[in-house]
């Protein structure tokens, strides 16, 4: 009997004809106050169980909404917490972010370059134009403090002055460096930045930032940036995983093999060959350059390999290895452009995470590559000819002023005076070029590389354009 009840009902669903049947059935099992029960119907028809508990159902929904919408209502007014929870990079870690990108109009912002070499400037005049204030960015005024002999030297500066709004010159070349801060530092009501014209990138956020603490920390006596290629930054960066494993590349690449030299990417280097790993895990930091315009390439990223480079020699000595060997700054150089690649810059913050991320350096030397200092605090000081000497530690020490690093505000300092010739004989200096030309140059402010100790090649004059495009 009930088989043959199931052999009825299979035969009654698939009927088409039997729709009429159906038609008939729904009163009266309305009528009964059972469910109407076709199997077709159940298919997409809430279950039984779901039905009769809907009320239940509507209740938690809308417990959860409201719920969620108090959350975020309780969120919003806990302006510290959500902050904080702004600030949160990709991996969790809290970094601060800028309270804001509009400039300050309560007081000018100056720089200073201390200038001496075209080759350089070239680059870093990208840079500069994108942070002038006419395009976005904070600097009101960009003054060079005119430092070199070399004639050709001073009439291409002179050329790009003349074409470029908002840029000056002055002339110190009988001055020393003390005279130049007290003479062209000192106005009690300017913020300034110190620079050195070697500086070949810097980040969007980095005058900002400079800025920014600089006016949140009134008991400091200055802000410096985070420099790529400083003598302790070298020794703080490699213990905080930011230097990657490089080597010169050992042999000169085949002639049918292209350098990519008009590109910075280091994705783009082929990796070192693993039959060129140098057996001893000590680099040899009396090695000179192996040829001109050579490049290095990537070993391996692990513990071991990186003790095979030169980073491993990095000390906290102001006039040690870091200060002195070409090798150390390629490696940091090469290491800097990938990371920029990777988007990881992270790896170059440090320092006390509650003040955004500052880094006290309690009295002790530091370069002086990238610096905010009001003029006020200048005219209050004495600055000798060794103006690293009193800016770093003799008047913080005397005025009871710490004296900062700001580890967001990232830039690229090229070379000391002892890198500096074997450094040149990397392709490095293109790799930047290339970096500025495909982030911070005017479509028609594009550079092409000076050679040394060549003629200033004329300066062609272009118009205003956006200069503040988004940036690596």
């Amino acid at each position: 009997m009930f088989q043959r009840e199931n052999r009825s009902l299979l035969q009654y669903t698939d009927d088409p004809s039997s729709s009429e049947d159906t038609s008939l059935q729904m009163p009266e099992d309305r009528e009964k106050g059972q469910p109407f029960s076709h199997s077709r119907y159940r298919l997409w028809f809430p279950s039984r169980w779901f039905e009769r508990g809907r009320i239940l159902w509507i209740a938690l929904f809308l417990l959860g909404l409201f719920s969620t919408l108090y959350f975020i209502s309780w969120l919003s007014k806990d302006h510290e917490l959500l902050a904080k929870l702004a600030k949160l990079d990709a991996f969790g870690r809290y970094h601060a972010s800028l309270q804001s990108t509009k400039k300050p109009d309560n007081f000018p912002i100056v720089a200073v370059v201390f200038y001496g070499r075209r080759q350089f400037v070239d680059i870093l005049d990208c840079y500069l134009q994108r942070n002038l204030a006419r395009n976005g960015g904070y600097l009101d005024e960009v003054v060079f403090a005119v430092h070199t002999q070399n004639e050709d030297d001073i009439d291409w500066l002179n050329r790009v002055v003349e074409r470029t709004p908002g840029y000056r010159t002055t002339d110190v070349r009988s001055s020393n460096y003390g005279q130049i801060w007290e003479d062209h530092l000192a106005d009690p009501g300017t913020l300034y930045i110190k620079l050195d014209d070697d500086i070949t990138y810097i980040h969007d956020d980095a005058i900002p930032h400079l800025v920014q603490t600089l006016q949140a920390h009134p008991e400091s006596y200055a802000i410096t940036a985070n420099a790529i290629n400083s003598v302790s930054g070298s020794w703080i960066h490699y213990h905080r995983n930011a230097i990657l494993p490089y080597l010169p590349e050992p042999f000169s690449p085949h002639h049918t093999e292209e350098q990519n030299g008009s590109s910075w990417r280091a994705s783009e280097l082929p990796s070192y060959p693993e039959e060129e790993y140098p057996p001893s895990d000590v680099f040899n930091l009396e090695l000179d350059a192996p040829r001109v315009d050579h490049r290095w390439l990537p070993l391996r990223r692990n513990g071991k390999n990186i003790h095979k480079t030169p980073i491993n020699s990095a000390a906290q000595d102001d006039f040690g290895p870091s200060q002195k060997k070409w090798s150390i700054a390629a490696q940091q150089h090469y290491s800097f452009l990938a990371n920029l690649e990777d988007d990881r810059l992270d790896r170059y913050y440090f320092g006390d995470e509650s003040s955004g991320e500052l880094w006290n350096l309690q009295n002790k030397r530091y370069s002086i590559n990238f610096v905010a200092i009001w003029g006020a605090t200048v005219a209050a000081s004495n600055v000798t000819a060794d103006d690293e000497m009193s800016i770093a530690v003799t008047n913080p020490t005397n005025m009871g002023r710490p004296f900062f690093i700001d580890s967001r505000a990232i830039v690229s300092h090229y070379a000391y005076g002892p890198q500096r010739d074997e450094l040149l004989k990397t392709d490095l200096l293109d790799r930047y070029l290339s970096l500025a030309n495909e982030n911070a140059c005017g479509a028609n402010n594009q550079k092409t590389a000076i050679p040394f100790n060549a003629p200033a090649p004329p300066v062609k004059p272009h118009p205003k354009d956006d200069l503040r495009k988004p940036q690596r």
